[in-house]
C-alpha cells in the first residue's frame, strides 16, 4: 500500500488527470496516512532572514523544495529541520507551494548555529547563523569622565554589516583601578557599560566575541574610593553587601554613599581600610550609586557605579549536550548532558535537584548538574532539564539532540 501511495504521489500531472480519480478514490484514505517525502533527486534550498542574531534571538528559516525538473514538490511534503544548537520550531513542517517556513530560536548560548533540512533521502546544504558574541565584527570604546578618577565606559558592538548587536557579552579590562562591572551585556542599542574608578592613569579596552576595541586613557587626581557590589545578582527586597575601600595608604575623613533610590545615604567616617555596607533596594531597576569621598584636606571627589537590581527571579539554566549530533553506530547513542545554573539563588541557597526529560520517553532525577543518556534510535529529540533551588525557585531549559544512524 505504501509503495502504491508513493507511486501515485509522484506520477506526472497529465497522467494524474487520467488515472488519479481511479487510484485515489480507491486508496486515497490510506495514502493520507503515509508521510509524503520529497522524490529522489529533489533539491532543498535553505534561506534565513538574518545570519546574525542576539542571544535568545530568532531568525526565520525557509526551505524551498523542488523536484528534478525544477517544479515545486506536492503540497504536504514533509521537511525535517536540524540545528547544531538552539531550537527550530516546529522541527517538522509540510510544504505549501513548495516552501516551509519555521523559526530558529538561539537560546542563551553564543556561537555559530549550523542549520539543515531533509525530506526522505534529500538533504539541503546547511546555513549558518551567528549568535551573540560569534556575530561581533567590531568593538568601539569611548569614555566619559563623571568624577575625579571616575569614568563611564561605553562599548558599542557591530556585526560585519555595521548593524548594532544586542545581547552580546562584553569584557572590559584596565591597567589600573577597578571596573564595575568587569563584564556587561549589550542592550538594544548594541551598547554595554561599565564604570572605572582609579587613583592613577589607566588604559582601558573592551572585548566581545574575540574582537578587541580601541584603547581609551583615563587619568585620576584627588581622593579616591572604590565600591564593590556583591558577586551574585542583586535582588529586590534582599539585603546586598557592598565593600568600600580608600586608595591604598590613604585615610578618608568622610565617605557618603547615595544609593540612587531616594533612600537615606549611608555615611562612613574616618575610612582607612576596606569596610562593608549593606543596603536593600525595594524595587528592581538600574540605579546609579554615588560614593563621595572627602580627604583630610577637605578635597571632595565622587565615585560612581551602576547597579542592576533584578526581581527575585527563577533560576537561569544553560543546558548543553555532548556530542551533538551523536551516532548510534559510532558513539552507541551516548550523550553527556550538563546544566549550568545561576540567578534566583539569593540568600545563599543552592540548587537541590535536577529533573531530566530526554525526549525519548526516558527521564532521570539527579542532585548534580550532569548526567548521561543513551539514545537507541535515530531522530531529533528535545531534552529538557528543570533545576529546583532550596529557596523554592526553579528554572528550565531545552536542547535539541540529533541522533544519526
Amino acid at each position: 500500500m505504501r509503495l502504491l501511495c508513493l507511486l501515485v504521489s509522484h506520477v506526472s500531472r497529465p497522467s494524474l488527470a487520467v488515472i488519479g480519480v481511479l487510484l485515489l478514490a480507491t486508496f486515497g484514505s490510506a495514502c493520507d496516512k503515509v508521510p509524503l517525502l520529497a522524490p529522489t533527486e529533489s533539491t532543498i534550498t535553505l534561506n534565513v532572514s538574518t545570519t546574525t542574531v542576539p542571544v535568545s534571538g530568532t531568525a526565520q528559516v525557509i526551505a524551498s523544495v523542488t523536484e528534478k525538473p525544477g517544479t515545486p514538490v506536492q503540497n504536504g511534503t514533509v521537511v525535517t529541520f536540524t540545528s547544531s544548537f538552539g531550537t527550530v520550531e516546529p522541527a517538522e513542517g509540510r510544504t505549501e507551494g513548495g516552501k516551509v517556513t519555521v523559526t530558529f530560536r538561539a537560546g542563551t548560548q553564543s556561537g555559530t548555529a549550523v542549520i539543515g533540512a531533509f525530506s526522505g533521502a534529500t538533504r539541503s546544504e546547511t546555513v549558518e547563523v551567528k549568535v551573540g558574541g560569534a556575530a561581533a565584527a567590531t568593538v568601539s570604546l569611548r569614555s566619559r569622565v563623571i568624577g575625579v578618577g571616575v569614568a563611564e565606559l561605553t562599548a558599542t558592538v557591530l556585526d560585519e554589516s555595521g548593524n548594532l548587536l544586542p545581547g552580546v557579552p562584553v569584557t572590559f579590562s584596565t591597567t589600573a583601578g577597578q571596573l564595575n562591572p568587569g563584564q556587561a551585556v549589550t542592550d538594544s542599542n548594541g551598547e554595554a557599560r561599565s564604570t572605572l574608578s582609579t587613583s592613577r592613569e589607566a588604559t582601558v579596552t573592551a572585548q566581545a566575541g574575540g574582537k578587541t576595541s580601541n584603547t581609551v586613557t583615563v587619568s585620576a587626581t584627588g581622593p579616591s574610593v572604590t565600591i564593590t557590589p556583591p558577586t551574585t545578582a542583586i535582588e529586590a527586597g534582599i539585603p546586598a553587601a557592598f565593600r568600600i575601600a580608600p586608595a591604598t595608604g590613604t585615610v578618608l575623613r568622610d565617605v557618603v554613599v547615595d544609593w540612587g533610590d531616594n533612600t537615606s545615604p549611608t555615611r562612613v567616617a574616618s575610612l582607612a581600610a576596606e569596610t562593608q555596607v549593606v543596603h536593600t533596594f525595594a524595587r528592581a531597576g538600574v540605579y546609579t550609586v554615588t560614593v563621595t569621598a572627602t580627604d583630610a584636606q577637605g578635597i571632595t571627589a565622587p565615585s560612581v557605579i551602576i547597579v542592576n537590581v533584578v526581581e527575585q527571579s527563577t533560576v537561569s539554566v544553560i543546558l548543553t549536550a555532548t556530542p551533538n549530533p551523536v551516532s548510534v553506530a559510532t558513539n552507541q547513542g551516548l550523550v553527556a548532558f550538563t546544566a549550568t545554573t545561576g540567578g534566583g539563588l539569593g540568600g545563599g541557597t543552592t540548587v537541590s535537584s535536577f529533573t531530566w526529560d530526554f525526549g525519548d520517553g526516558q527521564g532521570a532525577t539527579t542532585t548534580g548538574g550532569s548526567t548521561n543518556h543513551r539514545y537507541s534510535a535515530p531522530g531529533n529529540y528535545i531534552a529538557t532539564v528543570v533545576a529546583r533551588a532550596q529557596n523554592g525557585t526553579q528554572g528550565s531549559n531545552q536542547v535539541t539532540v540529533r541522533v544519526t544512524p
